[in-house]
């Protein structure tokens, strides 16, 4: 019986240390050291790092990557939290904070605020419980990590370090901070900072702790597209002070129009389309040609498509060409007009270079430097309002000129800032037309080309006669001429 009551103790005894020794080894212990010794490690200037953050009472993990810049110019960081259904990049650009949130199946959303004005760098659902790292993170990068003392020499993950700690009562926090020591060989290493590489960070807010375990530390100086916003999304106000280069008033150029209609990008409608320009004559030239034309369906022969159309805007009338059977349609203005799928009808006023491709708008943000088609190009965004099928529709707009370290050789000429690529995508849902250019988007009209246009209208124009271009704009505000003027209309081609 003694035995059996020995046993029973022991058994006991053995149960609370290894509940003690459990929580021991799952929860921060700081000594709120006060003894004055070597100073706690600086950061360096320039890093990238992954960091892996640990929620004991939640027992959750966030992933973190964080890429910092500090030099004369300013401080510039990025840090990209992923975890579970959340996913959000804040970007500290000068005095502006950007926060882009990405959805699964949503386009990226962003906003810009002013960080001078901020009390807080991170949103609550980022901050953690009792705003336990937004305050970690005020420790570390304020004035009261000066009083960070030494406090232990540890063995972790088989890495050896020290380990300096805090205890502070405004705002209630205990911090300890984990370095490596100088003989320690790190992964990543660099001639511009020969100090200890940071390991790990703790924090304790009252029954909340939190591990910060760090991951592939690199103190090299990032580039600077680790600041800049993804290319197709757009933020309001995001160094709105570099604006888009002008466009000409007349010019041609050839692009492939890539329609996707699902946002996984599958079954992309692909049109190859040329465009004539001329803004100071009035008329325009829109040639679309598919290479390629099959119905998937039915798995019919593969054939080619194209059509031409011609706009006449000072006699507000539009050409429609078929050069595969030799039709021709003489009509109203409906057809497209610019890049985008915008209407025009006869009252309409032909654009500028810069309203056709909707470089007139307000509004209009600088993401930075991106690689495209081969070249570095500056992207320009900006939310254009249209209507498309009589409904209105807000659209992201995305240019892509090249830099002005680019020459582009069309022909005898050597061009720059020119406009490379265009995406076009609703605000709310993923669906994308990219707009292909070629490099000759800047160039005068092709004098030959010009000269064509210019005779098929005129040609129109003598076949149809005199009385007919008197009174073209009268005919055109009735719809019962429409079948007047596909009869003359085919006396013309024919």
């Amino acid at each position: 019986m003694r035995n059996l009551i020995l046993i029973q103790k022991w058994t006991i005894l053995i149960c609370v240390i290894l509940t003690v020794l459990q929580e021991s080894s799952c929860d921060p212990h700081f000594t709120c050291p006060t003894m004055e010794g070597e100073d706690v490690p600086e950061l360096p200037n320039y890093y990238t790092t992954h960091v892996r953050l640990n929620y004991f009472d939640q027992q959750k993990t966030v992933d973190v990557r964080q890429v910092v810049s500090k030099n004369e110019d300013g401080h510039k960081m990025a840090v990209e939290f992923s975890a579970d259904q959340r996913h959000v990049k804040y970007i500290h650009y000068d005095n502006q904070l950007l926060i882009v949130t990405f959805y699964s199946d949503k386009n990226p959303t962003c906003v810009v605020k002013d960080a001078s004005s901020l009390d807080k760098f991170l949103e609550d659902e980022d901050a953690g419980p009792n705003m336990i790292l937004s305050k970690l993170v005020s420790v570390v990068e304020g004035p009261l990590r000066s009083q960070l003392k030494i406090s232990d020499v540890f063995n972790e993950n088989g890495v050896s370090g020290r380990k300096w700690e805090g205890c502070f009562k405004n705002p209630k926090i205990n911090v300890s901070l984990s370095f490596t020591e100088n003989v320690w060989k790190q992964g990543h290493t660099s001639r511009l900072h020969k100090g200890k590489y940071i390991v790990s960070a703790e924090a304790q807010i009252d029954n909340n702790y939190l591990v910060a375990l760090f991951n592939y530390f690199d103190p090299i100086m990032p580039a600077d597209t680790e600041f800049q916003p993804p290319e197709n999304v757009y933020c309001e106000g995001f160094r709105k002070d570099k604006k888009p280069p002008s466009m000409p008033n007349y010019f041609s150029y050839d692009s492939e129009v890539i329609s996707y209609r699902s946002s996984m990008g599958v079954a992309p409608i692909s049109t190859h389309l040329t465009i004539y320009y001329d803004y100071p004559a009035g008329i325009a030239r829109s040639d679309f040609y598919d290479a390629l034309a099959e119905d998937q369906d039915m798995f019919s022969e593969v054939s080619a498509k194209g059509i031409s159309i011609i706009h006449d805007f000072n006699a507000g009338i539009q050409y429609l060409v078929d050069p595969i059977i030799g039709s021709c349609t003489i009509d109203e203005m409906e057809a497209t007009i610019s890049p985008a799928d915008v209407q025009v009808t006869g009252d309409s006023k032909m654009p500028t270079g810069m309203e056709f491709f909707s470089l007139s708008v307000k509004g209009i943000s600088y993401n930075g430097q991106f690689e495209t088609r081969g070249y570095t190009a500056d992207v320009y965004t900006a939310l254009v309002e249209t209507t498309i099928n009589d409904e209105k529709k807000k659209l992201i707009y995305s240019w892509y000129f090249s830099t002005d370290l680019v020459d582009i050789v069309e022909k005898e000429s050597v061009e720059k800032k020119v406009l490379l690529r265009m995406v076009v995508q609703p605000e709310a849902f993923p669906w994308l037309v990219l707009y292909a250019m070629s490099a000759g988007i800047s160039s005068p009209t092709n004098p030959e080309q010009l000269r064509l246009m210019h005779y098929i209208l005129e040609r129109r124009r003598r076949t149809i006669g005199y009385v007919y271009r008197q009174k073209a704009n009268l005919f055109l505000h009735a719809r019962t001429t429409r079948e007047y003027l596909t009869r003359m209309a085919r006396k013309a081609c024919c």
